[in-house]
């Protein structure tokens, strides 16, 4: 019962993402957002890596990270993030060779970005207060 409901949460976060691309991609405005369609090929920033290799690395990053962390209980409640957006721009490099940004802030050019973008970078900041703030304390 626990793994179901572990894959349910990895399967509904995977469906937003994939979902707010498919629906927001093609849309020039949206409440206080700017969404600006990109298709972006490179990694982090556009870095232009071979996606043959980011793929492969990806799949690699994915296995590893499940493997260091399934077993620290705290650690596993952000976990599920972590997947989720990894497999939801994995999805979009597999099918349509680059990943759709559409997520535009304007601020400090910052870079468009998507909902597995925010869903890596909820595991990232908790990676981070887990690490330096609550791991100290034990």
């Amino acid at each position: 019962m626990k793994h179901i409901k572990i894959w349910t949460l990895i399967i509904i976060l995977l469906a937003v993402d994939l979902l707010s691309k498919y629906f927001f991609y093609n849309q020039k405005t949206l409440t206080n957002f700017l969404i600006t369609p990109t298709f972006n090929t490179g990694v982090a920033r556009s870095l232009p890596i071979p996606l043959f290799l980011v793929i492969i690395i990806t799949i690699w990053v994915l296995i590893g990270i499940y493997w260091i962390f399934i077993n620290k209980k705290i650690w596993r409640i952000f976990l599920w993030f972590f997947i989720a957006g990894t497999l939801g721009n994995l999805i979009d490099r597999v099918r349509l060779g680059g990943v759709r940004d559409f997520i535009n802030i304007n601020v400090f050019n910052f870079p468009i970005f998507n909902v597995a973008d925010i869903l890596l970078n909820i595991w990232i900041i908790w990676l981070l207060v887990q690490t330096f703030f609550l791991e100290k304390k034990k």
